[in-house]
């Protein structure tokens, strides 16, 4: 599948025991009855206290994209299969679902304890999900690798800068399909060089210019854009996420409570119909580079695409995300790895000495345009 990449946000832990007094799933080690957690890349559950691992079964549901049409934004009663508190974060506004008989806990987004605040009204379970491949081993070599790639930053970043906090998350994303029928206009441009005279000293001379003959053309286009995605949660920057994305969602599987063991996740804030302009925006902006590239010449003006959207479909997905958190000189920054393909974004202090350097040696133009070109950070 290519990719172009009003609800309380609620976190989810699964813990997975079956209790006969209440309709909480857990999956316990039959070797020693400890809890067992879902291990990325291996598609098993795995005891951390003796080593037992269990494979989860396959699965007979099937991964469905739903008609714009059926969506109606109804809730379910208790779709993650397990009764869940509701919790609230006072510092960073995240909201936390956790097992009935938690009282406290911490945040995944800024550490801060949770408290009990109401329980859970209902929400709505995702039709896929995608598992973790990443190992949480391997951040910490992720983080170091990224911290060292950063420029004009600190150079004590690379030894002081100290991860924490490190939680794996699985965030919800709405992924929709569009089949689009595109007509397109535009002026093409082929350059050709006539020569000129001028007087220059009291000297005619001659020089070589180039012009650009205008043209009217036109043609169609049509494609099919599948699993784009919006993510529809506010907790994160999307900025943050954009840096991370695309999830690979080839690999996406029907949702089983099985595969959150050991993580947590998100329950959408934003609906289905809010988050389609986003991914209309994608599509638009992909159709129109489409069509430019069918302009003949050397170059375009005035294009003017018009496009007719149809076979509309929509799913409801949860998508790994490793959200960190590290220090620097008391500071606390962010940053995320993505669960399935290792990618890494996050905020970062600059080095206003460096950038002062940058911009005596280069130019102020030329440092700020270099300061652009760099994806991994924030002022």
């Amino acid at each position: 599948m290519a990719t172009f990449a009003n609800h309380k946000d609620i976190w989810h832990t699964v813990n997975m025991t079956e209790h006969s007094e209440t309709t909480q799933l857990q999956f316990p080690c039959r070797n020693c009855g400890a809890q067992l957690a879902f291990t990325p890349g291996v598609q098993a559950l795995t005891c951390d206290y003796c080593g037992h691992e269990e494979h989860i079964p396959a699965t007979e549901n099937q991964v469905i994209e739903h008609p714009f049409e059926d969506y109606k934004g109804q809730l379910e009663e208790n779709p993650w299969d397990t009764e869940t508190i509701h919790m609230d974060c006072d510092q960073c506004g995240a909201s936390t679902e956790a097992p009935g008989e938690t009282h406290a806990t911490e945040c995944a987004f800024c550490g801060a304890p949770l408290v009990t605040k109401q329980t859970r009204e209902g929400s709505r379970k995702p039709e896929s999900v995608l598992p973790f491949t990443v190992p949480k081993s391997q951040c910490d070599d992720i983080f170091r690798d990224w911290v060292k790639s950063l420029w004009f930053r600190p150079s004590a970043l690379k030894s002081l800068a100290r991860p924490d906090a490190l939680a794996g998350v699985y965030i919800p994303y709405w992924t929709y399909d569009a089949l689009t029928q595109s007509w397109w206009n535009a002026e093409s441009g082929t350059h050709y060089w006539v020569t000129e005279t001028y007087s220059s000293g009291g000297k005619t001379k001659t020089r070589m210019v180039r012009k650009t003959n205008w043209t009217w053309v036109n043609g169609d286009h049509n494609a099919f854009y599948d699993d784009v995605q919006v993510p529809g949660s506010q907790t994160l920057e999307r900025d943050m996420l954009r840096g991370i994305e695309p999830f690979n969602t080839l690999d996406v599987v029907p949702y089983a409570p099985e595969l959150l063991s050991g993580f947590r996740a998100e329950n959408y804030q934003l609906d289905m119909l809010s988050c389609w302009p986003e991914a209309k925006s994608q599509i638009t902006e992909a159709v129109r580079d489409a069509c430019a590239s069918m302009i003949p010449g050397d170059t375009y003006r005035n294009l003017q695409v018009s496009t007719h959207y149809s076979n509309q479909t929509y799913k409801l997905c949860l998508l790994p995300v490793w959200v960190a958190n590290y220090r620097y000189k008391g500071k606390v920054y962010r940053y995320l790895v993505n669960g399935n393909s290792g990618k890494v974004f996050g905020q970062a202090p600059w080095s206003w000495a460096k950038i002062a350097g940058a911009l005596l040696g280069v130019g102020t133009a030329g440092a700020l345009a270099y300061m652009m070109l760099q994806g991994s950070g924030s002022f």
